[in-house]
Parts: C-alpha cells; structure tokens; sequence
C-alpha cells in the first residue's frame, strides 16, 4: 500500500514590508506588502479585505467579521482571538504560528498552501471548506467539523484534536497519523477513492501509527 502524497507548500518571497496602519483598514479594500503590528481589532466588519504579502503580528481579535476577506502569500503570528469569522474567505499561501484562537468560522473558505504551526483552535467550522496542501504541525483543536468539506493533501503532525466529523466530507491523501483524535463522526459516509480513513480507525485502537492514507 503506498503512503499519502505530501502537501506541495510554496515558498514565501522575501520582500521588503512597510508598517501600515490597522485603523486604517477599510473593507473591501486590498493592501500590499505591509506589516500590521500589535493591533486590537475589536467590532470592526473587514468582510472583502485582501491582505497580499502581509504580515499581521501580534493581533488581538474580537467580534471582528473578515468574511469573504482573501490573505495571500501572508504570514500571521501571535494572533489571539476569541473568535475569528471568515466564512467564504480565501488562504493561499499563509503561515499561521503560535495563534491563540477560540471558535474559528471558516464555511465554505478555501484554503490553499496554508501551514499552522503551535496553534491553540477551539472549535473549528470547516463546513463546506476546500483545503488543499494544508499542514497542520503542534496544534491543540478541541473540534474539527469538516462536514461536506473537500480536503486534498492535508497532513497533521503531533496534533491533538476533541473530535473530528467528516461527514458528507471527500478526502484525499489525508495523513490522520499525526493526529490523536478522541472521535471521528461520518468516516463511513466520507468517501474520495481510494479513502482509508474508515480502516485507519478501525485499526488505530490497536497501533496509534497505522497510515491514514487516502
């Protein structure tokens, strides 16, 4: 049996960032190459923002709305929310460290060459969501509703996850082995040939690091 096939994570260009000014921030509105540092953000609606080659450092979040807001090719470190909503949002090519973050609302958002690294997620709402080349590294989630989600070349290494529902959801080349999950919900439903994830449960309960290849 082969193995699943590794996310294929593009590489950050390097270029100079100028500091911006979060208040500044308008929806709708599309902002390049800045360094926005240390805000709170808290109220604000930024729904259709597009961050592009940003870094967002050391945010605090809260009732903030970035729905339908697009981050490219940006890194966000430090990050605390209570809760970050960004339904119909796009991410591609973003790195996300050391995030402390409560409910994450991510319906229908597409996320392409996206790593987390040491992030702390409460409840995760994937609902709908097309995630390929996703790399999940240390992270604690209490829960992962990936339900009717399409998830492609997604791996977790030494995650930590409450529950996982997978139902409706297509998986592929998903590599659960790095994830100590207490359930998983609707692996029976959740079918994108060759889809081991049903095997891969069965089988854990015996050998944590059996292949989760799909």
């Amino acid at each position: 049996m082969t193995g699943p096939v590794a996310p294929k994570i593009s590489a950050f260009s390097s270029a100079a960032l100028e500091d911006g000014v979060t208040d500044e921030l308008t929806p709708g509105e599309t902002y390049d190459r800045l360094r926005f540092s240390d805000p709170t953000v808290k109220g604000r609606d930024l729904g259709g923002v597009t961050f592009s080659e940003c870094e967002l450092a050391g945010w605090e979040v809260r009732d903030a709305v970035f729905t339908e807001s697009a981050f490219l090719e940006t890194r966000i470190s430090s990050l605390f929310a209570t809760g970050f909503r960004a339904s119909r949002a796009t991410f591609r090519q973003v790195e996300v460290d050391d995030a402390r973050i409560g409910a994450v609302e991510l319906m229908d958002s597409k996320l392409r060459s996206v790593v987390f690294t040491g992030v702390r997620l409460g409840f995760v709402n994937l609902r709908g969501a097309a995630l390929t080349d996703v790399v999940f590294r240390e992270c604690v989630l209490d829960g992962i509703d990936a339900a009717d989600a399409t998830l492609t070349r997604v791996l977790f290494e030494d995650c930590r996850a409450g529950e996982l529902d997978v139902s409706r959801a297509k998986l592929q080349h998903v590599d659960l082995r790095g994830l100590q999950v207490d359930r998983i919900r609707g692996s029976k439903a959740s079918r994108a040939p060759p889809c081991r994830i049903c095997r891969w449960w069965a089988s854990r309960r015996s050998s944590p690091r059996t292949s989760a290849s799909t």
